[in-house]
């Protein structure tokens, strides 16, 4: 039997019904650039599965910590998560939302749906021109990845300040980022998500007066603890069984904290170090790109390596790591360095650890 989810989409001002998308080979609009003209590229090649005959879709995990991997999931839990997303929000038929990710990976992809199953106007023209003040409205609704938005900061803040929400997501978010976000005026959301539950499963605010360090689940959302002490997530409207994560956790009152991945556990002379909790330290000392992972040590049994996007010769470089680590324990401080002049990374904008250290390696 045929399965059609929605009737067509809203994008960029301009209505498509379901028959004129998958008409589409290719699709353009005024002020494309060659970024936001690959973009509809791959919105268009999404939109043919998704109102093709099947009822599941195939996603791909980012590879931020692993190989990437395909799995399949059902479209009607997408529907879910979009639904749960827009009751959340309060987003409306007609609200705008900011397609700033890929959609060949399910952040992108979710955003795409959003527009579908509520109604929103789906904006892929160049995000100068969407954030510049004579677009008149603001944009009603995005989601990026901390560094899209630091580098937004950087480059356009006047431009920032006219999305409502902004959803950021895809890995932690620096303390220096997060104390910046405290001066604008844009609501700003950390989510909780992974491919296995489609999208966002819960949510803490990162700015105004109800900022907080805990996730609240979303409606129908509940969370618990595994006996390695790692989340366990129940959300029935989006995954069919119960997802055991890697991800270290605090909880209280039915809200949680992450404390880390548990392989981002660094057992060193007995010593348990969290690789986040010294990434904090470090993030605010080094201006350069970096991150740690542990490395098996014959005598420590584990060490922390710190990988560099840095070319630095050694009298600059020691220095600098040894006044980056001043206020790490002597066991937790970095016990090897790594410097790559650049590193890999992810269509999502994340660095692409594995693929940074297989490129280092030589493998």
């Amino acid at each position: 039997m045929k399965t059609v989810f929605h009737a067509g989409l809203l994008w960029n001002g301009a209505w498509y019904d379901r028959d004129e998308l998958l008409a589409h080979t290719t699709i353009s609009f005024p002020n494309d650039d060659e970024r936001s003209k690959a973009i509809n590229n791959e919105v268009l090649t999404f939109l043919k599965e998704w109102f093709d005959d099947n009822t599941q879709i195939s996603l791909r995990t980012s590879g931020t910590t692993g190989k990437p991997k395909s799995m399949m999931v059902e479209k009607r839990y997408m529907i879910q998560s979009a639904l749960m997303t827009g009751a959340f929000f309060n987003l409306k038929k007609g609200d705008s939302a900011l397609l700033c990710l890929s959609p060949e990976f399910i952040a992108g992809k979710m955003m795409v749906v959003r527009a579908i199953v509520l109604g929103l106007d789906l904006i892929t023209i160049p995000l100068e021109i969407a954030l510049h003040p004579s677009q008149g409205n603001n944009i009603s609704f995005a989601a990026m990845v901390p560094l899209q938005v630091a580098q937004l900061m950087k480059t356009n803040l006047q431009g920032m300040q006219r999305i409502d929400t902004l959803i950021i997501g895809g890995s932690a978010i620096s303390t220096t980022l997060e104390n910046a976000l405290q001066a604008v005026d844009t609501r700003c959301w950390h989510t909780y998500a992974m491919t296995e539950t489609v999208s966002h499963v819960a949510i803490r605010p990162i700015n105004g007066p109800n900022r907080s360090d805990w996730f609240t689940p979303m409606h129908g959302v509940s969370v618990s603890l595994n006996h390695r002490g790692c989340l366990r997530i129940d959300a029935p409207q989006v995954a069919a069984l119960p997802v055991e994560t890697n991800d270290l956790a605090i909880i209280s009152d039915g809200k949680f904290r992450i404390m880390g991945r548990i392989d981002d556990m660094v057992v060193s002379a007995g010593h348990k170090i969290f690789l986040p909790e010294i990434e904090q330290k470090l993030e605010t000392k080094l201006e350069m790109p970096f991150f740690l992972v542990p490395e098996n040590h014959d005598a420590a049994g584990q060490i922390v390596v710190l990988y560099l996007e840095s070319q630095l010769p050694e009298d600059e470089l020691q220095p600098l790591i040894d006044k980056a680590s001043r206020e790490i324990p002597t066991y937790a401080k970095p016990r090897k360095i790594v410097q790559i002049s650049k590193f890999q990374y992810l269509g999502s904008g994340k660095i692409d650890k594995l693929g940074t250290q297989q490129m280092q390696s030589g493998k």
